[in-house]
């Protein structure tokens, strides 16, 4: 499942995106080649000396244990709603179908180098993991099966950036919001647990296109303690989305990007834009719709027509609108530029997106 983001085809402007001698720089190439998609792919494949002119992976025997422990940890949590409390890990190793428990330990540990925590400690630029006081076995697994069931979102997510040639990092940043926020509404259990944290693949992803060539920026001293500073923003930014999404039954994926519209964009700048490039996009996309919407059914033409219809309006109110006042007469409220729903209300990370403090 992934969100249902609309996003303009490629242009001549290449915004945010890149190129090399006018040759474009896939956006996702940088995606997948994060700490946490290399380990990933290390866990579950492994290369095959037999198939080495072709280079075709075969997958690990120990994928499968693996993949017990996390369908029976979302089996648990399912039954729970969210809470590991009063779970054991000789418990969860027998329902797996373990006889020994420390195979859980030997999967997940960050003493492990196949484990994503042992990974993430010996390989990432950012401090995507640090050892916790008190930490438990049960914990890391958590942070691997959030992983783990996130990971059809994200490989949806980078096909259809791939598939739209995008290149544009907001448009990118944006789209991974709405695909968040559709893994935490398809695993609700699963994304309430260890206080709504979002998949670390999530964050990582985030980080990326936040900055570009993995540039990791400096603290106030020139230590790179920056790099900690924007891992808890992203962090905290997309434990909001979580939070958002499950906050309401049916709430459509744009409110959940105006929860966090302001971070968001200050997060991940947009390239500048002139009036007239901004107008044909616009006529380029209207006219996609145009076409699309008469092969739709009304339900999906009216789950776009509520997330929509807000948004356009608020558009039109600003093209109406008369010319703002100068300097010496501040604009009031009804005088700013509307943002997404919700973006006028305050999201920092110390408040949620409901208004009550953490």
């Amino acid at each position: 499942m992934t969100a249902g983001v609309i996003v303009r085809p490629l242009t001549g402007d290449m915004g945010h995106g890149g190129t090399d001698g006018g040759t474009i720089v896939r956006l996702t190439a940088e995606l997948e080649a994060t700490a946490v998609a290399r380990w990933y792919r290390a866990a579950r494949f492994r290369p095959d000396p037999a198939r080495r002119d072709t280079g075709g992976p075969l997958q690990r025997l120990n994928w499968q244990t693996r993949i017990r422990y996390y369908e029976t940890l979302v089996e648990f949590l399912d039954a729970s709603e969210g809470s590991i409390d009063g779970l054991a890990r000789d418990a969860l190793a027998a329902a797996a179908g373990q006889r020994r428990p420390s195979t859980l330990y030997y999967l997940v540990s960050p003493r492990s180098p196949g484990s994503l925590a042992g990974t993430l400690r010996a390989t990432a630029a950012a401090r995507l993991y640090e050892r916790r006081h008190g930490e438990r076995v049960l914990d890391l697994l958590v942070t691997e099966t959030k992983v783990w069931s996130y990971w059809p979102h994200r490989e949806g997510w980078l096909e259809t950036l791939d598939d739209l040639a995008v290149v544009d990092r907001w448009l990118a940043a944006a789209s991974l919001v709405r695909v968040v926020a559709d893994w935490a509404v398809c695993s609700r259990p699963l994304a309430i647990v260890s206080g709504f944290a979002p998949p670390l693949a999530a964050v990582e992803d985030l980080l990326t296109l936040a900055d570009p060539g993995n540039e990791r920026p400096t603290g106030p001293d020139g230590d790179g303690s920056g790099g900690d500073a924007r891992l808890t923003e992203v962090t905290c930014l997309l434990t909001t989305v979580v939070r958002t999404a499950l906050g309401a039954s049916g709430i459509g994926p744009g409110f959940v990007l105006g929860a966090v519209h302001r971070r968001l964009a200050a997060l991940v700048t947009r390239a500048p834009a002139h009036s007239e490039k901004i107008t044909t996009d616009a006529v380029d996309l209207l006219t996609q719709l145009e076409h699309l919407l008469p092969g739709l059914p009304a339900e999906e033409r009216h789950r776009m027509s509520d997330e929509l219809t807000p948004r356009l309006r608020a558009v039109l109110d600003q093209l109406t609108r008369p010319d703002p006042p100068g300097p010496s007469d501040p604009p009031g409220p009804e005088g700013r530029p509307p943002g997404p729903p919700g973006d006028g209300e305050p999201d920092g990370p110390g408040e949620r997106a409901d208004g009550e403090d953490r």
